[in-house]
């Protein structure tokens, strides 16, 4: 039976809601409607033509932040068309953030019934552009928080409660030599193998695995190909700095192969991140044991999330939420209706302190 009525319905429908970033307005306007069905009104802040975050000032300094858009289908089949397998529910943005959502409004909803004539006990934001490197919302929803001093992002974390976030450096190599007739490969230098032993050498160097987001080179003609081009990911652990990493990276590049043209660019970086307001973190690890008997276990967040901006903000930042974040994004994503009743459970505990 389910434990919270029309959970599951609510999630079905935020999934069936495209909102690839950059066409978040119909999501948006669905958590409008809804919110002013408790006698909420939340005010649209316009972030870059019609796209827009939704803000609501609660009575406390404790904010909930959670991003609205998805990343495209990429492979997944019927990604709008949630399916229910077991007890888990399929779709995009099921784990990645829609599952959250979901919890979130269902226990405003229970909240306002209980209480109607209550304000919320803190504040609400609903961001665009989370799943792009600009992050345009949560970096412009900074510009409305006044009293807030806490922020809860809410994204999929196992249940873990992450009190840092992985830093990054996400960087191109960009490989070029003199082509050749494929049966005569061995006289040339093959960018795309020039760039995997280039990789190799990084990894050995600094001791950790470089991430291959996307990699371009070759062709179906018989030839050695004269480019080759890679996206790349290394992580920055704590106490490094991403500007130094590339440093090194750079210096390693201009040294590797004097044969070839490698041009190494930095794309994206961002340091490791400590949230240390314990105070904080303790208050939300009593609340989760409040409510589901047992305490969170703390952790750090391999991804990069809205909490870094609200964190350069000066706000006292935690991630956390329900769902698998290795399914999130693939054809796999999905969340269990498990994890939903217990995100639900823990944000209506957290409602009830916060009063």
């Amino acid at each position: 039976m389910e434990k919270f009525k029309g959970l599951k319905d609510l999630l079905k429908t935020l999934i069936s809601i495209k909102s690839v970033s950059g066409f978040e307005q119909s999501i948006q306007d669905f958590i409008e409607k809804w919110l002013r069905k408790q006698c909420l009104y939340p005010i649209k802040q316009y972030v870059e033509g019609k796209r827009y975050n939704l803000f609501l000032r609660g009575e406390s300094p404790y904010l909930i932040s959670c991003h609205v858009d998805t990343v495209p289908p990429l492979g997944m089949k019927d990604p709008y068309l949630p399916k229910e397998v077991g007890n888990r529910i399929y779709g995009r943005g099921s784990a990645d953030v829609k599952g959250s959502i979901a919890a979130l409004l269902k226990a405003i909803e229970i909240f306002k019934n209980k209480y109607p004539h209550k304000n919320l006990p803190f504040s609400l934001a609903f961001v665009v552009d989370e799943e792009n490197n600009s992050a345009l919302g949560s970096e412009k929803i900074i510009e409305l928080l006044k009293k807030e001093k806490f922020c809860l992002v809410l994204e999929p974390t196992y249940g873990m409660l992450c009190t840092s976030q992985m830093g990054s450096l996400e960087f191109s190599l960009t490989v070029e030599g003199p082509s050749a007739h494929a049966s005569e490969f061995e006289k040339v230098k093959n960018p795309i193998k020039v760039l995997i032993g280039l990789v190799n050498k990084l990894e050995k160097l600094f001791n950790r695995q470089v991430n291959f987001i996307m990699i371009k080179g070759g062709s179906l003609h018989y030839i050695v190909p004269k480019k080759c081009f890679a996206l790349l990911e290394i992580k920055i652990k704590k106490g490094e700095s991403w500007k130094e990493m590339e440093t090194l990276i750079r210096e390693i590049v201009k040294d590797f192969d004097k044969e070839c043209k490698i041009t190494f660019r930095a794309e994206d970086g961002e340091d490791f991140i400590s949230f240390s307001d314990e105070d904080f973190i303790s208050f939300l690890e009593e609340t989760h044991f409040e409510a589901l008997g047992r305490k969170p276990v703390r952790g750090t967040m391999p991804s990069w999330t809205d909490a870094a901006n609200y964190h350069k903000a000066g706000l006292s930042c935690a991630i956390f939420g329900y769902g698998s974040l290795k399914d999130s994004h693939t054809e796999r994503e999905n969340i269990s209706l498990e994890d939903l009743e217990c995100m639900t459970s823990f944000l209506l505990a957290l409602f009830e302190k916060l009063r």
